[in-house]
């Protein structure tokens, strides 16, 4: 085969593949689509793995953002507005202890305080202190 033929074929292979990827000739109207994982991909409900209510109010003077249980029950992720540096770190790692006081219950075991920009500024394991930068 020609370079030639080989352009034109890897051509209608790329048009192809983005065809897949943009979901182009299924033809079906049967499926709406979504961009919510499916429950078991998610991983399990909150409410199923720990109290977050108790967690929440241990950090309730620090105005966290959110708090979460992901993983297999095992690691409360509490997001704040905070800066990645020298004193959000110093204020995560208190978020954090405050939290440790009262998360360790059934599987959890470890907890991480992210800043605004996502960053981690302390994490805590059972048995142990808190840390952070």
């Amino acid at each position: 085969m020609s370079s030639a033929g080989f352009g034109a074929l890897r051509q209608i292979a790329v048009c192809a593949a983005l065809c897949v990827v943009a979901g182009c000739g299924s033809g079906s109207s049967d499926t709406a689509p979504t961009s919510e994982l499916p429950a078991a991909a998610r991983g399990p409900a909150a409410e199923v793995c720990g109290d977050t209510d108790r967690i929440e109010d241990a950090v309730s003077e620090f105005g966290v953002t959110g708090i979460s249980i992901v993983g297999q029950c095992t690691t409360v992720v509490i997001a704040t507005t905070l800066a990645d540096d020298p004193s959000g770190a110093d204020i995560g790692h208190r978020i954090c202890s405050a939290a440790a006081a009262v998360a360790y219950t059934d599987d959890i075991t470890s907890i991480s305080v992210t800043g605004a920009a996502g960053s981690e500024l302390a994490v805590g394991i059972e048995g142990a202190s808190c840390i952070g930068d």
